[in-house]
């Protein structure tokens, strides 16, 4: 779940391709109609979708088991940047560490910079996207 704080939405995945809005004087109800998120290739799915975070008027999206980060525009669901993270910390190094996937998602107050960590990750990265 994320907020967007211009029209007091919470923007919510559900694991499906699909992000809901929601009302949050009345989370569960559906404040517009749900979106379905497309991915650059269309033979990508959007499944899967975790640790959402509203940035600059876009979606932030982790998949789920993937090192992947979506930038989702809300409006119409278009990933408008993917960014694949599998070196950043290679999952045949976090092993050794018991770490597993890359999930944790989090905003700072720099424009576009983003910290990333993972389940038992040891280590937290800071990025700063374009």
């Amino acid at each position: 779940i994320t907020y967007d704080p211009r029209d007091r939405t919470l923007i919510v995945s559900d694991g499906s391709e699909y992000l809901h809005f929601w009302d949050p004087d009345n989370p569960g109800i559906d404040k517009k109609e749900r979106v379905k998120v497309i991915r650059q290739n269309p033979k990508d799915d959007a499944k899967e979708l975790n640790e959402l975070e509203f940035v600059n008027g876009r979606i932030i999206a982790n998949v789920w088991y993937k090192d992947i980060l979506l930038v989702i525009n809300p409006e119409t669901g278009e990933c408008e940047d993917e960014y694949e993270f599998k070196d950043l910390w290679p999952k045949s190094e976090r092993k050794h560490d018991g770490a597993d996937v890359l999930n944790g998602v989090s905003v700072s107050g720099e424009d576009g910079v983003l910290y990333v960590t993972g389940t038992l990750w040891k280590k937290m990265f800071r990025l700063k996207l374009k």
